[in-house]
């Protein structure tokens, strides 16, 4: 399935909350991709850099025949500042002129109507619905899926699922975990055991 997205020239998106393992989902793409094909590989944002890195509005703008995949899209972006708008538009219109498959990764608050509208395929991790922006295609999109995964308030999908809509039709896949990958893995945890203090009484003779 992931092949049949990444076929041709086109603008996906990949949803979800912080930690419903996005940055997971984006490298089980590209190690599924190389298993079988060859490509020229741009990355942005990645905390495992992948590919050829890029840190700039500029250096993406000139790639060209290539899948370009950006995580934290909002700090590239600048999706805060409204009026960003007209030049992230101009871009990701180049970018798909020069013959790009571009995926941006993005919080559900972030899921701005000028550009979830341009997506060719969403893929969602679990999503809280109330943060997705009132009247937003990305809204609309969650609202009418119907699986046993989504409810009132959270589509919620295992760390190890990925629901896609390909603009038709919607799909569950299976997301394989890589621990290599895995930036949280080493992480100590912030409350401990609290250790016993054995107190021993000196014998009187």
């Amino acid at each position: 399935m992931f092949e049949e997205l990444f076929n041709k020239p086109k603008l996906l998106g990949i949803i979800g909350n912080c930690n419903s393992g996005k940055s997971n989902t984006i490298y089980h793409i590209i190690e599924t991709l190389r298993k079988n094909a060859e490509f020229n590989l741009y990355t942005y944002g990645l905390k495992f850099p992948t590919g050829t890195q890029i840190f700039s509005l500029e250096e993406l703008e000139i790639i060209t025949d290539s899948i370009i995949i950006i995580d934290e899209a909002m700090t590239l972006f600048k999706l805060s500042n409204a009026k960003n708008k007209e030049t992230i538009e101009n871009t990701l219109r180049l970018l798909n002129h020069n013959n790009n498959i571009i995926l941006l990764s993005i919080l559900p608050e972030n899921g701005k109507k000028f550009i979830v509208s341009k997506f060719n395929a969403v893929i969602f991790k679990k999503t809280t619905i109330a943060d997705c922006i009132n009247g937003s295609v990305l809204k609309r999109i969650i609202t009418q899926y119907c699986g046993p995964e989504k409810g009132s308030t959270i589509l919620n999908l295992p760390i190890d699922k990925a629901l896609i809509f390909n603009g038709k039709s919607y799909s569950m896949l299976d997301v394989e975990y890589y621990p290599k990958f895995d930036s949280k893995s080493a992480n100590k945890p912030i409350l401990r055991q609290k250790q016993s203090k054995n107190i021993f009484k000196r014998k009187v003779i």
